[in-house]
């Protein structure tokens, strides 16, 4: 029944942001994009995203926060997503007692909203979010599933994805493209609702 929920959720995410990442793409199509990443473009594979995180040692911490919060399902399944995926790295700033929390049966809820806070409808590649920042004078904001947005930056070669209170992360590795969306490695964890 929760992952009945949790798709009927995702879909409705994907209706309401949807628009904003196909005008990324399509308006990143036609001005001929950036290959200046911050990351390694990398084929398709015949993996979900959640599989290719599940085979990561630099996402471990990240797939076990999507089994935890009962979201694997949702990136295992036929998409497409963005996802803004932290790196191990990123989950170990994060103060333990705030982790531990997280990954408790009670704090399952906010845990996948922290988690939904980092997936964007559609596929939206680096080339997408630099046209976009582009065409921002320097911005560019995408909608995340779970209602909330990020705003995209660029500083020298890196991709900086923002939150509303300020927190930044840079992606570290970009363009992770999988059967069902696409993966970019980020270097922090986000915080959705602005600190609210």
């Amino acid at each position: 029944m929760r992952m009945k929920l949790l798709l009927a959720w995702a879909a409705a995410g994907a209706l309401a942001a949807c628009q904003g990442a196909e005008d990324a793409g399509n308006n990143a199509a036609g001005a001929g994009g950036d290959s200046s990443t911050g990351g390694n473009a990398q084929g398709q594979t015949g993996r979900s995203i959640g599989d290719a995180a599940a085979q990561s040692a630099d996402l471990s911490q990240f797939s076990q926060a999507v089994q935890a919060a009962g979201l694997t399902d949702v990136l295992t399944s036929v998409g497409p997503y963005t996802v803004f995926a932290p790196v191990n790295a990123a989950f170990d700033a994060v103060p333990q007692e705030t982790r531990t929390r997280l990954m408790a049966a009670e704090g399952r809820d906010q845990l996948t909203q922290l988690l939904t806070f980092h997936i964007v409808p559609g596929v939206v590649t680096a080339q997408d979010l630099g046209a976009a920042i582009q065409r921002g004078q320097g911005r560019a904001t995408v909608t995340t599933v779970s209602g909330d947005n990020l705003t995209v930056t660029r500083e020298g070669e890196a991709l900086v994805v923002s939150d509303a209170s300020g927190g930044r992360s840079r992606v570290v590795q970009a363009d992770r493209i999988q059967s069902n969306g696409v993966i970019h490695h980020v270097d922090a964890v986000l915080m959705p609702g602005g600190g609210r």
